[in-house]
């Protein structure tokens, strides 16, 4: 059963419980009321009728005719028929309700009553200074609640009751029809909106007015809110892993189609400069969980000494023939040795990147230096070139992921690896500054403590 259908049941059945019971307990509580006050108004009749009487039997100035039409007037339900007799027994007056029943069993009405209906005797002395001066026998209804007054009250409630059940029914049924059409759509909606989010599809619905509703709405639109952040995390990472593994692997092809055109002679510093390449493949797949893994901000550091000279060299040394083939000028002028406690994955992807970028914007016959020193214990790495520079307005969003700057537009590439680059600095302490005039070249500088204690 769908929640419309549902809520139209339970409002239909409270209402017509409510109206129920409101009218069993109005029926009980004014049909005991009119009882009573019928029952005030019989003894009130017969007190009247017994004074008259006294008074009639006293004097002997009352007609046959006024007898009757006095004793008439108290013919009120539940009297049905008043006697009076004198004390030797002799009729002096004889009303009863005949004419008026006979009216009322010409529509069907009284006859029905008057079939279930009982009558008693009630027999009074009528005295006078201890002396009996007749008889008065009162007929009536042998219960005053069955009578024909009570019994029509009766029937009035019960067909009140129904006639209000029915109108309550009817503006139930007006009004929960309404009522639940807003609710049911609210609802709808937000079904529709969950089924959305799990499908990946983009939903934007109006706000109900419902609070309890607004509030899962609010929480799905959280939620799809977090699974397309984790959704683009986990592609940025992706692409990550696909750019820092496209450079060890153009190094190695660079070199191995430098051997077979006999360029590259593979000599012991070429198979170190393969095995470093290799070995930065096997540092990447090693990671590869950490960077997929959208939950994960970083992927782990592994900290330890390494001497800096030594490493920029490996690096220059791969990228020396991709930079020849380019005709493109790759030059390292600092030489001293210098030790620094760090991650060197991440340090050597930092400079990789910042050395592919310099290639990929600096035009054939130009030239790139990188050059290293250490200032009040932070290393401090610069990669110089004189390629087609960075405008101003786009040196403030360099480093952000997917961002392409105007000197871009017809290179190929994501716009990733200066902020991987970031990234990496970050991770491990340091930072990255950028100098740069439109077509005068760039210049990148690395900071990064030359002792990095991992926090």
């Amino acid at each position: 059963m769908t929640i419309r259908r549902q809520w139209m049941f339970a409002l239909v059945v409270s209402a017509a419980l409510s109206v129920i019971v409101n009218s069993l307990v109005l029926n009980v509580r004014i049909n005991r009321y009119f009882v009573d006050y019928s029952t005030e108004s019989y003894q009130m009749h017969i007190s009247q009728v017994v004074q008259f009487s006294t008074e009639a039997l006293s004097t002997d100035d009352y007609t046959s005719d006024q007898l009757a039409m006095q004793l008439t007037s108290h013919l009120s339900d539940p009297i049905t028929r008043i006697r009076l007799y004198r004390a030797d027994g002799q009729l002096l007056s004889d009303v009863n309700t005949s004419r008026r029943m006979m009216g009322m069993m010409r529509s069907g009405m009284a006859t029905r009553m008057m079939g279930t209906t009982a009558e008693e005797i009630d027999s009074i002395d009528i005295q006078k200074d201890g002396a009996l001066l007749g008889k008065l026998m009162v007929t009536r209804y042998s219960s005053i609640g069955n009578s024909i007054s009570s019994r029509q009250f009766a029937l009035s409630l019960i067909t009140n009751s129904l006639l209000s059940f029915g109108i309550v029914f009817a503006l139930t049924i007006v009004f929960g029809y309404f009522l639940s059409k807003r609710m049911s759509k609210d609802l709808i909606q937000t079904a529709e909106q969950a089924v959305n989010i799990d499908l990946g599809h983009e939903t934007r619905y109006p706000k109900s007015h419902v609070p309890e509703i607004k509030t899962i709405q609010d929480s799905l639109e959280a939620l799809q809110t977090r699974l397309k952040l984790k959704q683009t995390s986990r592609k940025k990472r992706i692409d990550e892993l696909v750019h820092q593994t496209r450079t060890p692997l153009t190094i190695l092809r660079t070199h191995l189609e430098g051997f077979q055109d006999g360029v590259i002679q593979f000599t012991a510093d070429e198979v170190k400069t393969c095995e470093t390449q290799i070995d930065n493949l096997s540092s990447i797949i090693t990671n590869m969980s950490g960077l997929i893994d959208a939950e994960k901000e970083t992927g782990e550091l592994r900290t330890t000494t390494i001497e800096i000279s030594a490493l920029i060299r490996q690096i220059v040394a791969g990228l020396k023939a991709q930079f020849d083939q380019k005709s493109v000028a790759l030059e390292l002028v600092s030489h001293g040795k210098f030790s620094v406690h760090t991650d060197p994955y991440r340090l050597s992807q930092a400079i990789y990147n910042l050395l592919t970028n310099a290639y990929k914007f600096t035009p054939p016959g130009g030239h790139v230096t990188i050059a290293y020193e250490v200032v009040d214990d932070e290393l401090v790495i610069s990669v110089h070139d004189t390629g087609v520079g960075i405008s101003p307005e786009d040196q403030t969003r360099v480093f952000d992921a997917y961002f392409r700057g105007g000197n871009a537009l017809h290179s190929s590439g994501e716009g990733i690896g200066l902020y991987i680059a970031k990234e990496n600095l970050q991770q491990i302490g340091g930072r990255i500054e950028l100098e740069s005039d439109r077509n005068s070249g760039s210049k990148f500088t690395i900071f990064i403590p030359s002792n990095f204690e991992q926090s």
